[in-house]
């Protein structure tokens, strides 16, 4: 069987040891007739769907397909039946399919086309490549942010900066009108120096989170409200709030940005309640509310109805709880402006 080199001799490997190549590949492979029926399926399926070879086995290839492709799979099947054309690349197709769980698996496969016992029968060799797509989707979000950065820098900073380097100018000129042109020089700072805190922000908290534990929200409400809160503004805690799952100093975060947006919209003494909801928490102050026109952009990186504000408060709550896994909503409450979080997981 093997030579004096110690290699496996050319044609002497019988057909059980390819069957056995076959059956315990790292890639799944399925094979399937003209009516898209599942004829077989090697041990690697379980790893890549979670099914056990004979739980596929008879079934319809729609069983590990999302639904949304079925009819364009049967659709592509019929046609190429028919005429012999093939309506894609047969190799190295990237394609979402279902595991057994629900969620979706990334793969990429490979069609082959055999004749058996004279049957048509159609094989895809599949690989699960859900985490490199996950890399790739990862490092496009940074290039997105990146961009986005760069826009404000470019942007958003260079006004107050020439703004800045104007009213110098005129204090070297003018050097008697100075007091009220220091305090415009001293605003124009101000805002700048926010600008780089909240960009600062965003590039350090991107849309991941680190580990989440069970923080008791009024405790961390009271916190956040003790930097981001006035003397003047009141905090109303409304009933026994329980805990939420979270990551605490990124929860912190997202509260004050909100309770620093109420102050900035409703005046230094605007009063500000926290409460719960059936499927997670609310923030709503008494302020003049949200315009109606406002509400499509109000995540949005730079957007704000102030003249003083960054733009970037809301953005950062949006991101914080779309990295929990959070929805909100934004709305004109009986108030003011009230924010709502579902699918919060509380305890």
């Amino acid at each position: 069987m093997f030579d004096e080199s110690g290699n496996v001799e050319p044609g002497v490997l019988d057909k059980d040891f390819f069957e056995v190549l076959v059956e315990n590949g790292s890639d799944a492979i399925v094979s399937i007739d003209e009516q898209s029926r599942i004829l077989f399926a090697n041990r690697s399926v379980e790893r890549v769907f979670g099914y056990e070879p004979e739980e596929l086995v008879g079934e319809p290839l729609t069983k590990i397909m999302p639904e949304r492709f079925r009819d364009a799979h049967h659709a592509a099947i019929d046609a190429y039946l028919e005429t012999g054309e093939r309506t894609l690349d047969w190799q190295n197709v990237e394609l979402p399919a279902r595991h057994k769980d629900g969620h979706e698996v990334q793969l990429s496969i490979t069609f082959e086309e055999h004749h058996y016992d004279g049957r048509r029968v159609f094989s895809g060799i599949m690989r699960d490549i859900t985490e490199r797509v996950e890399r790739e989707r990862e490092l496009q979000r940074q290039n997105e942010q990146l961009e986005r950065f760069a826009s404000i820098v470019s942007h958003d900073l260079r006004d107050p900066l020439q703004t800045a380097k104007a009213d110098v100018a005129i204090l070297e000129s003018q050097p008697d009108d100075g007091d009220e042109l220091l305090a415009e020089l001293d605003d124009t700072l101000d805002r700048m120096d926010e600008l780089i805190e909240d960009v600062l922000t965003l590039a350090k908290q991107g849309e991941s989170i680190g580990d989440t534990a069970r923080v008791p929200l009024e405790r961390v409400v009271k916190d956040a409200w003790r930097t981001a809160g006035t003397d003047a503004a009141t905090l109303d805690v409304e009933g026994d709030l329980l805990a939420v799952k979270a990551d605490r100093e990124r929860f912190e975060t997202l509260l004050q940005n909100l309770f620093r947006n109420a102050v900035e919209h409703g005046g230094d003494d605007v009063t500000v309640r926290v409460g719960l909801l059936d499927d997670g928490f609310y923030v709503e102050d008494d302020g003049p509310g949200i315009p109606a026109d406002a509400l499509d952009d109000l995540f949005a990186y730079g957007f704000t109805t102030s003249d003083t504000g960054t733009g970037f408060g809301l953005s950062i709550v949006e991101q914080i709880a779309d990295a929990h896994g959070w929805s909100v909503e934004a709305s004109t409450g009986e108030r003011g402006a009230r924010f709502e979080f579902h699918d919060v997981t509380m305890s």
